[in-house]
């Protein structure tokens, strides 16, 4: 009679069905979690991929087609309006990116009711002291600095300075972007002693600052220039703006055609800061250099083949 192969043992045996019960409790809290942090996560890379006509409006963007850009997006914020409602987190991005397209073609006054509608969602959403809800402030001051509302615009700037120096620090270079937007606040009206303060704290931190330099510093130095030029210290502005000048043409893209992408300047703008240059050159009597200066912004928005 052949003997019967021996029966393995289960690699694991409970020793009571309170045993297994606990063991399948625990496996499928197990699973459960898996599933839950699955989700979340396909949920999150779906989140940071653009909709498609959010890339779409934004390539159109970039090749300055900004009235078809419009066109693709409006449609679109009014049918998310009509399906899930006014406040949909959704349509921050389309709010943002329509404000920014308005911004190019300078219908400032189209770009408000977006900048504040974004912020409003965000402020809904995300509270008053969240980074993107202070961002969103930023952009609606800067809105409304384009259109030379400098009342409602100061408020939002003075919040956004207090909120970055208690979560960052007093002296921290994250603060500098604050800073430059109060001194820009005060030139724009021509109060140059109120903007003063400000410029000054922006290049004293980045100064302070060892190693890379802070993005926000080439905007200072250039704020700063502004200032004293302002002020009647022209021998105090000419090196700031050389300064700025030298650090900002590292942040050109490669040709005049190509827009900027985030923190680069276009070409037309370097040219401006050239030309403010050579303003300020000449009142320090140093033609030459000006000549040499508008010679250089020349070249930069018309290259040679």
């Amino acid at each position: 009679m052949i003997p019967e192969p021996p029966v393995t043992p289960p690699w694991f045996q409970p020793k009571s069905k309170r045993q297994l019960f606990y063991i399948i409790a625990i496996l499928l809290f197990v699973i459960a979690g898996a599933w839950k942090y699955g989700l979340g996560y396909i949920k999150k890379l779906n989140s940071a991929a653009l909709p498609p006509v959010i890339q779409k409006a934004r390539n159109l963007m970039e090749d300055r087609k900004f009235e078809e850009a419009a066109a693709t997006l409006v449609p679109v914020i009014q049918e998310i309006e009509k399906t899930r409602g006014p406040e949909d987190p959704s349509l921050l991005k389309h709010f943002d990116l329509l404000a920014v397209v308005y911004g190019e073609m300078d219908k400032h006054a189209d770009a408000e009711p977006l900048w504040r509608r974004a912020r409003e969602i965000r402020l809904k959403n995300l509270g008053a002291e969240h980074p993107e809800t202070i961002g969103s402030g930023d952009k609606l001051a800067k809105c409304l600095l384009a259109q030379g509302k400098f009342a409602d615009a100061e408020p939002i700037f003075r919040k956004s300075l207090v909120h970055r120096e208690g979560y960052w620090g007093a002296e921290a270079p994250e603060i500098m972007s604050s800073l430059n937007n109060m001194t820009e606040l005060y030139l724009k009206q021509k109060k140059y002693a109120e903007a003063e303060p400000f410029a000054l704290r922006a290049i004293k931190i980045g100064r302070a600052k060892t190693g890379l330099m802070p993005p926000a510093y080439p905007d200072s130095m250039r704020l700063l220039g502004a200032v004293y030029a302002g002020l009647e210290k022209v021998e105090d502005a000419v090196p700031l703006y050389d300064g700025a000048v030298k650090q900002k043409v590292k942040l050109l893209p490669d040709a005049p055609h190509i827009p900027p992408k985030p923190g680069q300047i276009s070409h037309a703008e370097f040219a401006d800061l050239c030309k403010d240059y050579a303003a300020v050159l000449r009142k320090a009597g140093k033609e030459k250099e000006a000549k040499a200066i508008e010679a250089k912004a020349e070249a930069v928005l018309k290259p040679r083949d």
